[in-house]
């Protein structure tokens, strides 16, 4: 196997609050038709563990994110994305005290657009850290890109639509824990490896709305 089809894995606890979250909404027994959909059944009444080895395989997020697609279509898979990775961002990054604590004193100083890039750097380089996903950003006048190289949401998936909803959720909960709670910034899937596109690309737009 080459290094560019080596497996890659997301740390348990990150898919285990996907789950959790989940199960808040549609219940245990709802939960365990969306494993069963997936073709996940191991995982029914049997999380991952809680701990941020990186054992869930990106295989596994990308029939998971799948089977929300299929069982809630396009428009519910994006609410329990959306709501999963927020959730994922706010119990995910505080088991990390110091690594919080540093992103919260970079992301106070200076006017709030700097606070905004230097806090997106930070995050690109824990996810890059603690997962198998790679991403890195660019900024422009009007837009802060997050570039998803390496992708577990489209992990043997194809779409016409972008499915990193999951990618959306992580960073409104960034914005909203570390930015301003009372600003709020229009996030868009631009394009998404599961299109056929060689990278993942989420638009930050710079301008609040709200």
């Amino acid at each position: 196997m080459s290094s560019d089809e080596k497996e890659r894995f997301y740390p348990n606890r990150w898919p285990r609050i996907i789950l959790m979250s989940t199960e808040e909404i549609v219940g245990e027994k709802g939960v365990a038709a969306l494993l069963n959909l997936a073709g996940l059944p191991q995982y029914i009444g049997n999380y991952p563990d809680d701990n941020m080895r990186k054992e869930f395989s990106f295989e596994h997020v990308g029939k998971l994110q799948q089977a929300f697609w299929d069982m809630y279509g396009p428009r519910g898979a994006r609410v329990f994305a959306t709501r999963a990775g927020r959730k994922t961002f706010n119990d995910g990054l505080e088991s990390f005290g110091k690594v919080a604590m540093a992103a919260r004193a970079a992301m106070k100083i200076g006017a709030l657009e700097k606070r905004i890039s230097v806090g997106l750097a930070f995050f690109a380089k824990f996810f890059n850290t603690v997962s198998d996903q790679k991403v890195n950003v660019d900024e422009n006048e009007n837009e802060w890109l997050w570039n998803i190289v390496e992708c577990p949401m489209c992990t043997g998936r194809t779409s016409d639509t972008p499915v990193c909803h999951l990618a959306v959720g992580v960073l409104k909960g960034a914005l909203e824990n570390f930015a301003d709670r009372d600003k709020h910034f229009r996030i868009t899937p631009l394009r998404c490896i599961a299109m056929g596109h060689e990278q993942g690309v989420i638009s930050i737009e710079k301008q609040p709305i709200s």
